[in-house]
């Protein structure tokens, strides 16, 4: 099984940058750097401070669906953020299915 990466983007809710970055980044960052199946883990943030990105990549599937339990910030995202664009590519198989009920766009390589 190969490797899977993700980007994620979203709009900050207004007056919700700061509270965002102190109760979401910076422990999601502190969780991913504790992994050794996270790759690359970068947040984004637009010139205007309206529009983040996060970037990830995983030694698999089976260890970017354990993300969602394993990081609490998944759980937070909603109260800083309105999500615009999820976009799963790599060896995703089956394990992360349950995001195309939540807009995620599965890409393939060509």
């Amino acid at each position: 099984m190969g490797q899977v990466y993700w980007s994620w983007e979203a709009e900050v809710k207004p007056g919700e940058l700061e509270n965002f970055k102190d109760n979401v980044v910076r422990g999601w960052n502190e969780t991913a750097a504790k992994d050794s199946n996270t790759l690359i883990n970068q947040w984004v943030i637009d010139e205007g401070g309206c529009s983040v990105k996060v970037y990830q990549r995983f030694t698999s599937a089976k260890h970017a669906l354990a993300q969602f339990a394993d990081n609490p910030g998944w759980e937070k995202l909603d109260d800083y953020l309105e999500p615009s664009a999820m976009f799963v590519c790599g060896d995703y198989g089956n394990e992360l299915d349950f995001l195309r009920e939540h807009g995620a766009v599965f890409m393939q390589d060509l």
